[in-house]
């Protein structure tokens, strides 16, 4: 029973458990950055277009909107002159 226990206090060191968690945190951080970096690039483009999308909807916020639609038709014709 004595080696026994000598053996699992061996496998469950303090050390060993640290160093096992500071050596996933690394690989886990490593993992994060390495997928951003592979995303970045990605994600130019479409965040340059809604920047551009947002200015140019917040400069025709101000003005009137003239719309060709709204053209009111005339029943009487214009007379030549």
């Amino acid at each position: 029973m004595d080696v026994t226990m000598s053996k699992t206090r061996k496998l469950f060191s303090a050390s060993k458990i640290a160093g096992y968690l500071l050596g996933l945190l690394g690989i886990s951080a490593f993992a994060v950055t390495q997928f951003l970096s592979a995303l970045m690039p990605l994600l130019f483009a479409p965040m340059v277009c809604a920047v551009l999308g947002l200015v140019l909807y917040k400069s025709q916020a101000g003005q009137k909107s003239s719309n060709a639609f709204d053209i009111q038709s005339n029943a009487v014709p214009e007379q030549s002159v």
